[in-house]
């Protein structure tokens, strides 16, 4: 019985990395997924716009 629980114990580093290295593809994974839906949902063109918008918005709030 102590072989036993001596050789499950023996692999447990193993089994942390091994679900460690799964749960950082996992994150990977989701981050790839949540950046590629936010880039459809704005496209680049209508962030320009808006950027402009406020520039625009600024110079003609700023004091003279």
């Amino acid at each position: 019985m102590t072989a036993l629980v001596l050789e499950n114990l023996a692999t447990l580093p193993a089994q942390a990395q091994s679900l460690r290295v799964l749960l950082a593809r996992w994150a990977r994974t989701l981050n790839r997924l949540v950046s590629a839906r936010a880039a459809r949902h704005v496209p680049e063109w209508r962030i320009q716009e808006v950027k402009s918008q406020i520039k625009r918005y600024r110079r003609s709030c700023s004091p003279r």
